[in-house]
């Protein structure tokens, strides 16, 4: 084996391992880059590598958008932030320049890969179920408490579109016997239902929104290449009936959760069956077709529970809330009233299912689409009454939104700098007194990010680059490309996925390596 050969192959490996790390670890992302990085030196080769890096805008879009994180330190104060910004930044460096300057994978290479990727994320999704049914009152944030779920949303994601990327190949593959055909193209079918079942376990708003428009837009450019303009008429209306079928599921579940129920409609009774009076809030606080704060007794409450568990009423529970409102909300959720009465209906189960934090019936027993949907008409309903946004997935986006761009405006033209974007962030939202104010919540939107820090300016520099090579590569040719850049582009608006490591590499690595490895698969029709 020649000493290129040996380079090539210890290349191949570490790639490998750097699939394994990205939905793993992030010790093994940085020690994969270290090592790639040492044998790219060691292996030379340097005339050949200068002329691919010439031949890469990638590359150097990739290069100017780590330059520019470093000339805007020049408009920080707090260069501490600022350097550990640009140690997080590496990847933008090191990964392209290392991808985009060697051999490109043999087709064989780049398929195993691919595949040991898909072998990890299944692992992954594995683990998390297997935790999710020995631990069912885990929170779905640590099913795998390695990578932030978000991140395992984002690898979900794209494994699913690889998936489609292989049965489409298969079949296109006339070499291939008809029943081995069928038998593989079930099983990938099988892999890619269990992998949209995952997104479900994992809970994530932002998956299913990345799911859905990524799947849109994949589509539509396929029939439209491949098709005539009936079927993408045909393609139209079944976009149309998929949007009216879930804008059905959630109005379902909006007005099952705001029709009240007869003890909510009634006339407010003022003592218990035992004689004690109510405690009736009346702030209007609807929750599963009740008032969740009336009809209280706390005398009958701390007599009853003590009778059932163990556990006091400050005690914590696995959530970090104490149980009586945690029993409040779950007596609410099954219509009961919150006294002796209520609580003697409860079953063993639902002791059991409040103790460990579940906060209503429904968060207990329902299925994943009610839990989704309810959580964030709980959210809304206290934004509505309360004018709470923390703790609110959604609400507290908006927020941070509405104070980025508050900042934005003050900075518009070359932003805050590179170090000092957490800490306009904290100031703005000090100085608007906002629930958040005491957290350390960045701007969770990736363009918001880049425009605060690096102003319409920097931000536009960033864009010309990036656009201008995906233009001159003509990687929008390949529609896994296509799925990819849909993934990340969306991810952009709800998350800073760049603020991570996890986020970093995801959305460095796979650019990059699709990006070399485009003459396997110039579109998904190819065989």
């Amino acid at each position: 084996m020649t000493r290129s050969n040996v380079h090539s192959l210890i290349y191949f490996v570490l790639l490998a391992a750097m699939v394994v790390a990205i939905p793993t670890s992030n010790f093994l992302m940085s020690a994969a880059q270290i090592f790639l990085a040492l044998n790219w030196i060691v292996e030379g080769q340097w005339q050949s590598k200068i002329q691919r890096a010439q031949k890469q805008p990638l590359l150097w879009a990739f290069v100017v958008l780590f330059a520019v994180h470093l000339i805007w330190i020049l408009l920080s104060f707090n260069y501490s932030y600022a350097i550990d910004d640009i140690r997080k930044k590496l990847p933008f460096l090191i990964v392209p320049l290392i991808i985009l300057t060697s051999s490109p994978l043999s087709r064989k290479r780049f398929n195993i890969l691919m595949w040991v990727y898909l072998t990890t994320m299944f692992a992954v999704s594995l683990y998390s179920w297997i935790n999710h049914i020995v631990n069912p009152d885990i929170s779905y944030r640590s099913l795998f408490p390695f990578i932030s779920h978000i991140r395992l949303a984002l690898n979900a994601c794209l494994v699913i579109f690889l998936l489609l990327y292989v049965v489409n190949k298969l079949l296109n593959n006339r070499m291939l016997l008809l029943f081995k055909q069928k038998v593989y193209i079930c099983m990938i079918l099988f892999l890619i239902g269990w992998f949209v079942g995952y997104l479900f376990l994992l809970q994530s708003y932002t998956g299913f929104i990345i799911l859905l428009i990524t799947a849109f837009v994949v589509c539509y450019i396929y029939i439209k290449r491949h098709f005539s303009t009936g079927r993408v008429a045909i393609f139209f209306l079944a976009v149309v009936a998929t949007i009216f079928s879930i804008a059905g599921v959630v109005v379902y579940y909006t007005y099952d959760y705001y029709s009240l129920k007869p003890l909510s409609v009634d006339s407010l009774k003022t003592h218990t069956a035992n004689g004690n009076a109510y405690v009736h809030n009346k702030d209007g606080f609807v929750e599963h077709g009740n008032y969740s704060n009336n009809y209280i007794c706390h005398i009958e409450i701390e007599q009853e529970w003590r009778h059932i568990s163990s556990k006091p009423l400050d005690y914590i529970t696995p959530n970090g809330y104490s149980i009586e409102p945690t029993l409040i909300r779950y007596l609410n959720s099954k219509g009961l009233t919150k006294d002796s009465v209520g609580l003697s209906v409860l079953t063993e189960n639902d002791i059991i299912a409040i103790e460990q934090g579940k906060a209503s019936y429904y968060d207990a027993y329902g299925n994943i689409v009610e839990k989704m949907i309810y959580r964030l008409l709980f959210e809304y309903e206290n934004y509505r009454v309360y004018h709470r946004v923390k703790n609110s997935s959604l609400l507290q986006r908006f927020e941070l939104w509405k104070n980025t761009s508050e900042l934005i405006v003050q900075n518009p033209i070359f932003g805050v700098g590179t170090g000092d974007v957490a800490d306009a962030i904290h100031r703005n939202l000090q100085y608007n007194n906002s629930e958040l104010k005491d957290t350390e919540m960045r701007t969770h939107n990736q363009y918001l990010t880049f425009i605060l820090a690096f102003g319409f300016f920097g931000t536009l520099i960033i864009t010309a680059f990036f656009g201008y090579a995906i233009i001159k590569q003509r990687l929008l040719g390949s529609l896994l490309m296509v799925a990819y850049l849909c993934i990340v582009a969306i991810s952009f608006m709800s998350e800073d996925t760049l603020e991570t490591a996890a986020g970093c590499l995801f959305c460095t690595f796979f650019f990059c390596v699709f990006t070399t490895q485009k003459q396997c698969f110039s579109n998904l029709a190819e065989t």
